[in-house]
């Protein structure tokens, strides 16, 4: 099947009669976060397991964990506190997968400030999505005392006012930043203490029980998809210049950016030594404990039913990451560190 580009595409679709018919709803408009999945699509890897699966983009009016709930889509893609979210609301997700193992979400502050840790950040107004968990338990146990306001997706603000630390992700924000000429000091929610799995791959309990191997297929798929775009610049290249064809809106320079600094966040920890998107019970039960005492959650679900790994074939990412592209990205020298 074709990749597709909405929710009516998909449902109306066909599927080849030799082939099992999926979609994956996908966290965002196609870009270099599900960079895998499309160019598990475009290599030909679902086919050649028994799968027609249908890429749903994602969005702000666009919720995974309702269309997998409904039965509209089988697969989809959320945020750890997400499907804890969706356990207290009755709804039977399991993760199956978590593609970032370390969350790349985090602030950004101008690097022309001398702010170098979390202390420095206390007493600034922070640029901050509504209802954001990670900057609550930061303050709190970094005790920091900030003043807030609702970040509404656009960095205009920060890039003319060094005294704002804004909210981001060392690809999309701190991408933006640099071809502004504003140089950044990135400070990750990980590195202070609350590092919940992200992107994560859920479908429903009922649905996983009654089809195992379909959900084994589209992991074995995926992540050797995801293997071969981070490991391959041929197959980046081919991946990329798909997704800049879908959306315009994203030039092929901020693909290249987002290719190359995410990919440290995808092969952290587990992922070199059980595979990619492999998951802790140990990460679980910490994240279901901070959400419970942030109040976000009012009772605990067991840590060990939230996720499995039953479906996750250990595919490990290659040994060595390849450059980008000579060329494929321009940003000033030193337009981005980690603080710390």
């Amino acid at each position: 099947m074709a990749l597709t580009g909405s929710l009516a595409g998909w449902a109306a679709a066909g599927a080849s009669p030799a082939t099992t018919p999926v979609s994956l709803v996908l966290g965002w408009v196609p870009d270099a976060e599900s960079g895998g999945w499309y160019a598990a699509q475009l290599e030909g890897l679902y086919a050649r397991h028994g799968l027609d699966v249908s890429l749903v983009p994602g969005g702000p009016q666009v919720s995974a964990t309702q269309l997998v709930a409904s039965g509209r889509a089988q697969f989809g893609i959320t945020d750890a506190e997400g499907v804890i979210e969706a356990r207290e609301q009755g709804i039977p997700l399991v993760a199956i997968a978590a593609m970032y193992q370390v969350n790349p979400v985090g602030v950004m502050v101008h690097k022309s400030e001398p702010w170098t840790s979390w202390k420095d950040l206390s007493g600034k107004t922070w640029v901050v999505q509504t209802g954001e968990l990670g900057q609550r338990w930061v303050a709190i146990h970094q005790h920091l005392k900030i003043s807030t306001i609702a970040y509404q997706g656009s960095i205009a603000d920060f890039l003319h006012n060094p005294s704002l630390v804004q909210q981001g992700w060392p690809t999309n924000e701190a991408y933006t930043a640099a071809t502004e000429g504003v140089k950044v000091r990135f400070f990750s929610y990980a590195s202070g203490g609350y590092d919940p799995y992200n992107d994560v791959v859920v479908t429903t309990k009922s649905y996983l029980a009654a089809h195992p191997n379909v959900a084994k297929d589209l992991l074995a798929a995926g992540l050797t998809g995801w293997r071969s775009y981070m490991g391959d610049v041929a197959v980046a290249s081919r991946t990329n210049a798909y997704l800049v064809r879908t959306n315009p809106q994203d030039p092929a320079a901020a693909e290249w950016y987002a290719w190359d600094r995410q990919r440290q966040f995808v092969t952290a920890d587990a992922a070199g030594k059980d595979g990619i998107g492999w998951m802790t019970l140990g990460r679980w039960k910490e994240l279901v404990n901070q959400m419970a005492f942030l109040g976000a959650i009012t009772s605990k679900p067991s840590a060990a039913s939230l996720f499995t790994n039953a479906a996750n074939p250990g595919v490990r990412p290659t040994a060595a990451m390849p450059p980008a592209p000579k060329g494929a990205y321009k940003v000033p020298s030193g337009s981005y560190v980690v603080a710390g």
